[in-house]
């Protein structure tokens, strides 16, 4: 199989400027270590100001990203850095992509004895481990007499699983003690403890999965007490505390809601988590105060029992004094996935419905086949951007194709588009808006599906719409050429309109400007946008190797000026670069018939620099 490949014009599709030049920059600075490839999926270490380097995984369809990933805390617009490094490395060095099996295909070969053997080894050098086999290992679903596979759900009602708390505690305590080997202060990027600590708390996952709510509680509340035994000191030192509650609360919330826990074992847990609340400060015991109040509305509430018979409740579920959006929203998906693994269809949708959470709501639709009920929801309920988009491919998938054209037009077209929960970014979000510059990574990606797909069922002038919207959204050269393309004979008419949006919009990348400016031979649009704004070392090279026939007075002024500070700073690491600015500033003077004034230049520099004996060799060359 062939090794995956990425085209990196796609980047500004889905990362900032920011995150490009960062992630460019740990290309070339080495950071991205081997990239390995099983399947459909590429993973590679980046090393970042952590001690550990983060993992990333990139999941591929074809030459299009499904999935990308990265273990790094980064939670703000698009990619992050390592995951750009990693398909610019991609990109640019394809070979350097190691291709192996599957891992699934590779265990295939083992038998009984050799698997015992591999995972013995595992769990004596990653001790860890062992907490997480005997965990999971109750959850895998046993095989009956007669040679089928029983449910790992009804499995657990016949045993139910013990939890080895000792173990658990000790892993914490481990994980708190290594803190005192790191380095001090951390950057943006900074993995720590606490991080680790919830990591450990995800053990619960499988015995939610398996309908074990008890199995979780247990893995929990020993986890939850021992930290509440050594926050303090993690806070002491720098750790963010608050990330144990942001990483356990829906594993919290779903265990919690267990409907096999009886009306004792709920007052249990909710004294439990008072005693909980009185041992950490406000940023935590808030939330452990929200969890109090969800385990005593079990299913029971009153009025989350007229919500799910499909009653308006004009109030709502949490009356006149709600929790946060962003902790509410965690309840309720708790909720919804307990709702769905039992199997309780119209009192999901009563919920989704009654909650605003109308991505699972319109999604739940289309998978009971209720496809028309779908469509209405899809085309008036306020879908986020994201479950938009996977409503349309959904219903592409299911052969629905003018419906999924019609709502993903929709999408394009609504003003309406949901604000962030969090006030302070929602009001930046709107001040954007006003302005015509926040588009979420998702609504570029809708655009950019429905003029691919329309393309493809021979709709041009659908696709040329959403070509347009797609441009606007997320300008690139790529999005610029499809337009030209979809345009045809148009094109004359539709190239002025796209080089004045260009022109226009201040917050549009230099780097984008200058790739349709280049494209289009507008060499002095290309010198205007980098007199005004910053472009990395690359960028301005490219300008310089277009402007050289035309404009090479400009490339002999900025050459120089990029050249001489290198040498002038005497580190020799930097005297190549050096060297390959000059040679533009000489093939600027070639175009200009200026030989002696080169070579009376050269001679400058050599007599100036004549003592830096790594320099001296890369001038003589010039």
């Amino acid at each position: 199989m062939a090794a995956p490949t990425f085209d990196s014009a796609q980047l500004r599709d889905h990362a900032t400027d920011r995150s490009i030049e960062r992630g460019r920059a740990y290309v070339q600075e080495g950071m991205v270590g081997p990239l390995t490839r099983r399947g459909d999926e590429l993973e590679a270490d980046v090393q970042g100001s952590a001690l550990r380097p983060y993992r990333v995984w990139i999941q591929f369809e074809g030459k299009q990203i499904a999935d990308a990933a990265c273990t790094c805390p980064y939670e703000y617009e698009g990619w992050c850095k390592h995951i750009v490094a990693v398909l610019l490395t991609c990109a640019e060095q394809p070979n350097a992509v190691e291709i192996r099996p599957p891992l699934t295909e590779t265990l295939a070969t083992l038998d009984r004895e050799q698997l015992q053997v591999l995972l013995l080894k595992l769990a004596d050098r990653i001790p860890r481990l062992n907490d997480m086999i005997e965990t999971a290992l109750a959850y895998i679903a046993p095989t009956t007499p007669d040679g089928s596979t029983a449910t790992a759900a009804s499995a657990q009602r016949a045993a139910p699983v013990l939890v080895n708390t000792r173990a658990l505690r000790q892993s914490v305590r481990n994980a708190i003690l290594t803190r005192g080997d790191w380095d001090e202060g951390y950057d943006e990027d900074g993995y720590g403890v606490v991080e680790d600590i919830v990591e450990l708390a995800e053990q619960a996952q499988a015995a939610l999965e398996a309908g074990d709510g008890r199995a979780a509680l247990a893995i929990l509340e020993a986890i939850t007490d021992e930290f509440s035994k050594h926050w303090e000191m993690l806070d002491e030192i720098g750790e963010d505390v608050s990330v144990f509650l942001d990483g356990t609360q829906t594993l919290w919330s779903e265990a919690l809601l267990d409907p096999d826990l009886s009306a004792e074992e709920r007052q249990h847990w909710a004294d439990r988590l008072g005693d909980w609340m009185d041992d950490f400060d406000e940023t935590i015991a808030d939330g452990l105060e929200l969890l109090q109040i969800v385990v005593r509305q079990g299913w029971d509430d009153p009025t989350l029992t007229r919500i799910l018979h499909g009653e308006t409740v004009p109030a709502g579920l949490w009356g006149d004094d709600p929790p946060p959006h962003d902790q509410r929203a965690r309840v309720t998906q708790a909720r919804l996935r307990i709702l769905e693994r039992t199997g309780q269809h119209e009192a999901y949708l009563n919920l989704a419905q009654a909650e605003h959470h109308y991505d699972e709501y319109t999604l739940k639709l289309l998978r009971l086949d209720r496809v028309g009920d779908a469509v209405r929801a899809g085309l008036e309920q306020p879908l986020s951007d994201e479950g938009l988009l996977k409503l349309v491919k959904a219903l592409y998938e299911r052969d629905e194709i003018e419906a999924a054209f019609q709502i993903a037009e929709h999408g394009l077209r609504r003003q309406d588009m949901p604000a962030p929960s969090d006030p302070a970014l929602a009001e930046i979000v709107e001040q954007m808006r006003e302005f015509g510059l926040y588009h979420p990574p998702s609504q570029a990606e809708l655009a950019a599906w429905l003029r691919d797909r329309a393309a493809a069922h021979g709709q041009n002038e659908r696709a040329l719409a959403a070509s347009l919207i797609a441009f606007r959204i997320a300008p690139s050269l790529d999005a610029y050429q499809r337009v030209e393309t979809l345009a045809g004979a148009g094109w004359s008419e539709q190239r002025p309109k796209l080089l004045d949006f260009l022109h226009g919009n201040a917050h549009i990348a230099t780097e984008t400007k200058v790739d349709v400016f280049l494209h289009e031979s507008l060499i002095d649009d290309a010198i205007a946008a980098v007199k005004e704004h910053y472009v990395s070392s690359r960028t301005l090279a490219r300008i310089m190797d277009a402007a050289i026939p035309s404009r090479p007075e400009w490339v002999i002024d900025q050459a120089r000026q990029q050249a001489e500070p290198l040498m002038d700073g005497a580190k020799s690491a930097h005297y190549q670069d050096a060297a390959q600015w000059l040679r533009k500033v000489k093939q600027a003077h070639d175009a200009l018939g200026q030989k002696a004034e080169w070579h009376a230049y050269l001679g400058a520099l050599r007599e100036k620099h004549q003592r830096k004996y790594k320099l001296m060799p890369l001038l003589g060359m010039l």
